[in-house]
């Protein structure tokens, strides 16, 4: 199985990532797309209630998706409050991370979603922002510098996944 997660604060480019790596021919999956929804995070059942704090995952998409992908790498580019509970399916783990100058900038001009641009949002990302190396790399997970662009940032990853599938210009 190579499933690699793509993990991150809100406007660090998860969602950008997986466009590049789709378009260099990975297979990439936007997970707020594809398994994010609200939901109660310890019953999984779905909710109104729209809140950070219940966004998750469909655990069975997940691993369905695990399932069905034994022989090729497949990106998963997002998180969720329930993530740890399929860690396990993971074969690689990277962290996306910014600083909070880029943090602010990017999620108060972002145009794809709403997500960062209500103050009490943006202070909160910012808050689990400083404490987002420490805890991935407690976790196992790769620390990336995602203030570059976006092609750097896939190439870096790529290295470390699959040297042979990134070239020297």
């Amino acid at each position: 199985m190579a499933l690699i997660q793509i993990d991150g604060i809100s406007g660090t480019g998860k969602t950008t990532l997986a466009e590049e790596l789709t378009r260099r021919g990975y297979n990439a999956v936007d997970s707020d797309a594809t398994f994010g929804y609200f939901g109660n995070p310890e019953t999984g059942d779905p909710t109104s209630q729209e809140i950070q704090a219940n966004w998750i995952w469909d655990l069975d998409k997940v691993k369905e998706l695990a399932r069905l992908s034994s022989e090729e790498i497949i990106f998963i580019c997002g998180g969720a409050m329930n993530q740890d509970r399929v860690r396990n399916l993971f074969s690689r783990r990277f962290t996306l991370v910014i600083d909070d100058e880029t943090m602010k900038q990017r999620l108060l001009n972002r145009t794809n979603n709403h997500f960062g641009k209500n103050p009490d949002d943006l202070a909160r990302q910012l808050e689990w922002n400083r404490g987002t190396v420490v805890y991935a790399k407690s976790i196992g997970s790769i620390v990336i510098d995602a203030t570059k662009p976006i092609e750097e940032v896939a190439d870096v990853i790529l290295k470390q996944v699959d040297p042979s599938s990134v070239t020297v210009e």
